[in-house]
């Protein structure tokens, strides 16, 4: 899950012009805050986790009363970034209501529990089947990373279950409105994606793709993190930026890595190579002699 909150963080950068370049150290937003899409992808993580197995009862008990809060939750961040832009507001409520499935894939057990715990829209959503289909989807998505940590194998596996295909080249599809809209901001996930081997990479092609939704970079940045892992470095930067900020939501996600059985979370700073004093004593030298 820091894959997802590294993903928001960059696509409150991703429209500078350059944008931010991905070092040593990543660009932490200061006045960046864990709400939205990452509080309420955190809080189904602990409604997931404090609810045992079998889970089939799991979308009454999340999606009944407390559908209203995260819908709240979702919309706090989208309408305050996407007006401006001029981004229809219900289909970013809806992508952003696709994210928050991420948490659901990463938990889940077996790919039932995961397809039946998946959150489902309103019968009366003009494009529910759409909808559905994409949440599907993304915790498919999410489950199948972190059981098979192969990417072409992934993207195969959702292939021939959902009919979404990535791009033959770095190019975002775009939608046609409707129930087009989904399927390409499902096609576009998968492409940048496909076109990736890294975490960082993945963050920095979905801005050449000209991507700005930032829906799109918590489920890249959730799948580029689950198949390649975060660099250390930028772990410790965003698990000291939660601690700080948030202690509550670093101790769910130290609950949910407990439960996936991988860590990513680390307060610990990293050590400097072993070679760093000998370096630093060789440039004194030169500074000294010249």
């Amino acid at each position: 899950m820091l894959g997802f909150i590294l993903g928001d963080m960059y696509s409150c950068t991703s429209g500078f012009r350059p944008p931010p370049r991905l070092g040593k150290h990543f660009p932490l937003a200061p006045d960046y805050q864990l709400r939205g899409r990452t509080g309420a992808a955190i809080l189904t993580m602990e409604t997931l986790l404090d609810t045992p197995y079998p889970q089939k009862k799991f979308r009454a008990l999340i999606y009944g009363a407390f559908i209203e809060r995260q819908r709240r939750l979702f919309a706090e961040q989208v309408v305050i970034g996407r007006m401006e832009e001029g981004q229809d507001l219900a289909i970013a409520i809806d992508l952003a209501f696709i994210s928050t499935a991420v948490p659901i894939g990463l938990l889940a057990i077996s790919e039932e529990i995961a397809l039946l715990t998946t959150p489902r829209p309103t019968q009366t959503h003009p494009h529910q089947a759409a909808l559905s289909q994409a949440l599907d989807c993304t915790a498919m998505l999410m489950f199948y990373a972190k059981v098979i940590r192969q990417r072409n194998a992934v993207l195969e596996h959702i292939g021939h279950q959902f009919g979404y295909r990535p791009q033959a080249g770095l190019v975002a599809r775009v939608g046609h409105g409707g129930e087009d809209d989904y399927a390409a901001f499902m096609v576009n996930v998968m492409t940048c994606i496909a076109h990736s081997g890294s975490f960082k990479e993945a963050l920095e092609n979905g801005v050449r793709m000209g991507m700005r939704d930032p829906a799109f970079f918590c489920i890249v940045g959730a799948l580029a993190s689950t198949l390649w892992g975060v660099p250390k470095p930028w772990a410790h930067e965003i698990s000291r930026f939660i601690q700080r900020q948030h202690p509550h939501y670093l101790q769910i996600l130290l609950r949910g890595e407990a439960r996936v059985g991988r860590r990513q979370i680390n307060l610990e700073p990293p050590k400097p190579p072993l070679c760093a004093p000998v370096k630093r004593q060789v440039n004194r030298f030169l500074k000294w002699a010249f």
